[in-house]
């Protein structure tokens, strides 16, 4: 990939030269020279924000897709450069040609033969950017589909309890006058506290008010306290948040499940902790998920690298979705603590 990208750059840099030194082949002297840098420059300002706004973020979708299919790529860019060397210096130099000289024709050519081959490669690599984003959208909402199904039973199993607790409650009242007859104080509070703690194992927390991630948040809370893992929640998650539904299930169902899987690995004695903050605020989403972990994570620059089989998905999932919303994502470790850390700009995704 690194090849590719060195040597596509050194292809536009040539010909940018080249266009360069005919438009202003009829100066001399220091008038040649600086209307030879001024004509580049415009092309290079009339290029650069093409690049940015339309090839960047393409780009990043091939890096992440793309694994051995760079090695053929890379001979793309390194045949056009071997062509246009020849082409623009052997046997004689482009500065030296006349009018009349035919190669003109063929550089030209040259050139564009070269964005049209970048652009059917373009389309090819696409296609497999869009093969792979759509297997994994569809893994995402299968996981959303099983979230929402958790949320029902649960909101299901509330009412249900409801229904019960209003029917049962000419008989609660019952027990309670019964005993207060009978002067058992003590009776009472533990009844009552029975009561309440049958209250409690039905209750759907409600963390945020965006229905999606209070979903998510729920069925990961439910997760961590099987596994006997204190989980934290500091949420102001609006109703509309500016982000797709699947896009928040991938952030938060991803970070939350590296967490409780950081904590997992730790030994059975070991105090697990995870704190959950997101903040909304000037159309941002900030994230962070911390969670205990071992001493040995490792990293490989700015990312760590995976501790399990065929792991390492999660990460990237999430670096993908952040990238699509222009954001910005952090990872780090430290005092027994690793953090993630999330920036999404609402309404800004990127198609």
């Amino acid at each position: 990939m690194s090849l590719f990208s060195f040597i596509t750059f050194v292809n536009i840099y040539l010909a940018i030269n080249y266009f360069g030194d005919i438009l202003a082949i009829h100066g001399g002297g220091s008038a040649f020279v600086i209307e030879f840098m001024i004509i580049r420059l415009v092309i290079y300002a009339g290029i650069l924000p093409l690049l940015y706004k339309f090839v960047r973020p393409r780009f990043r979708r091939l890096v992440g897709a793309l694994d051995k299919e760079w090695r053929a790529a890379g001979l793309v860019p390194l045949m056009f450069l071997f062509i246009q060397i020849m082409v623009l210096y052997y046997p004689s130099p482009y500065w030296s040609w006349n009018n009349e000289s035919w190669n003109k024709v063929i550089i030209i050519t040259v050139y564009l033969l070269f964005l049209a081959v970048y652009y059917l490669l373009y389309i090819q690599a696409n296609a497999i950017v869009e093969k792979y984003a759509l297997e994994k959208r569809q893994l995402l909402m299968a996981q959303q589909e099983k979230l929402w199904e958790s949320e029902l039973a649960r909101q299901k199993a509330a009412v249900a309890l409801a229904f019960q607790q209003r029917h049962d409650m000419r008989h609660h009242n019952a027990v309670i006058i019964e005993m207060l007859k009978n002067g058992n104080v003590n009776e009472i509070e533990g009844y009552m506290l029975s009561y309440n703690a049958a209250l409690e194992m039905s209750k759907s927390t409600a963390y945020c008010r965006n229905p999606i991630v209070n979903s998510i948040c729920n069925a990961y809370a439910e997760k961590a306290e099987k596994a006997k893992i204190k989980i934290y929640f500091h949420m102001t998650v609006p109703e509309q948040a500016g982000i797709d539904n699947v896009d928040l299930t991938c952030i938060f169902g991803n970070a939350l499940e590296n967490s409780i899987e950081g904590c997992l690995r730790l030994p059975k004695d070991y105090e697990k902790e995870i704190i959950v903050t997101a903040k909304y605020m000037d159309g941002r989403l900030r994230i962070q998920v911390e969670n205990s972990c071992n001493e040995e994570i490792v990293f490989d620059g700015e990312l760590p690298k995976t501790q399990k089989q065929g792991g390492g998905t999660g990460i990237h999932s999430i670096i993908y979705t952040t990238e699509k919303y222009d954001g910005t994502y952090r990872f780090s470790a430290g005092n027994g603590k690793f953090t993630t850390q999330i920036v999404l700009n609402a309404h800004k995704a990127i198609p």
